[in-house]
């Protein structure tokens, strides 16, 4: 009988999903080509980019009422084939950019409302919109 290979060390090991790692250093394997005192290589994070759609998208919720969130569920699963919706997420973004482009059509001259920030808005399901 021959003896059993050791185990490999993990590279996620010491690894956590609440705290992502930092920019990661690879060392380098020298080549008979290359110095002998190679550099390390540095793997840069990923991040979003600014020019259009971003990299990183990130979750936004808002309060509806579940016959109107059925309604859209079943225009998506219905229309899915011709309109091209492939999920929640898609197509309330594009319903949702349509109308912010015809607010700043109609009150921006077109251009851009200025940004803003996500707890800069008043705050509350429809209570707080006075329904």
């Amino acid at each position: 009988m021959s003896s059993r290979p050791s185990p490999r060390k993990s590279s996620l090991s010491g690894s956590s999903p609440v705290t992502p790692p930092q920019a990661e250093t690879i060392e380098t394997k020298p080549t008979p080509a290359a110095t002998p005192a190679a550099a390390p290589v540095t793997r840069k994070t990923e991040e979003p980019s600014t020019s259009g759609k971003k990299k990183w998208r990130h979750k936004v919720s808002f309060y509806q009422d579940p016959a109107d969130t059925d309604r859209v569920r079943g225009a998506i699963l219905y229309t899915m084939t011709t309109e091209g919706n492939r999920n929640l997420s898609q197509f309330v973004n594009d319903a949702v950019m349509a109308k912010v482009e015809e607010l700043e059509a109609k009150y921006n001259h077109g251009e851009p409302f200025p940004a803003v920030g996500a707890r800069e808005l008043p705050q509350g399901g429809a209570a707080a919109a006075g329904e």
